[in-house]
């Protein structure tokens, strides 16, 4: 998706959920769905690295509806950096991938191999922004914290 094209109808619908879950009128399977019928963007990071943060226990992906909130993301990023941190006009030049929701939410089996739970957040710097955590509905049960047994040295909630 460049960065004039209108978002796609999946793209407008997931907004939507986004939105009215935020606001305490929208349903999380739905939301859930939506995220899976969109296409999303992946910002680069050197040799295309996506970007992640880790947080209590949770690698957190970051993806975006379009490229004017992944914009927004670098430039909130490139800002927060130390000097030389990363390059200038990082947001303007950011290399991205578009990832079909269904896959994006496949990646955590991907990257079971660091044995962190991996979940997914949408337009992070959005008032309307979604947290999907790594939990049985939202990924495989194979991968899901909820549904996986607690062994030593392992990560898992209830």
């Amino acid at each position: 998706m460049g960065a004039g094209r209108m978002p796609s109808t999946p793209t407008a619908e997931l907004r939507a959920h986004m939105g009215a879950f935020l606001r305490g009128e929208g349903d999380a399977r739905a939301l859930v769905e939506a995220v899976r019928g969109a296409e999303l963007l992946l910002p680069l990071l050197g040799e295309n690295a996506v970007w992640t943060t880790d947080l209590e226990g949770i690698r957190w992906l970051f993806a975006f509806t379009g490229t004017r909130e992944m914009h927004t993301f670098l430039q909130q990023k490139w800002e927060a950096a130390e000097p030389g941190e990363l390059p200038a006009g990082l947001a303007r030049f950011a290399r991205y991938v578009a990832v079909d929701g269904e896959e994006l939410l496949l990646l955590p089996v991907w990257v079971e191999r660091d044995r962190v739970p991996m979940g997914v957040v949408v337009d992070v710097p959005s008032d309307a922004r979604a947290f999907l955590p790594p939990v049985s509905g939202i990924v495989p049960d194979t991968i899901a914290v909820d549904r996986q047994p607690v062994a030593e040295g392992e990560v898992a909630t209830s």
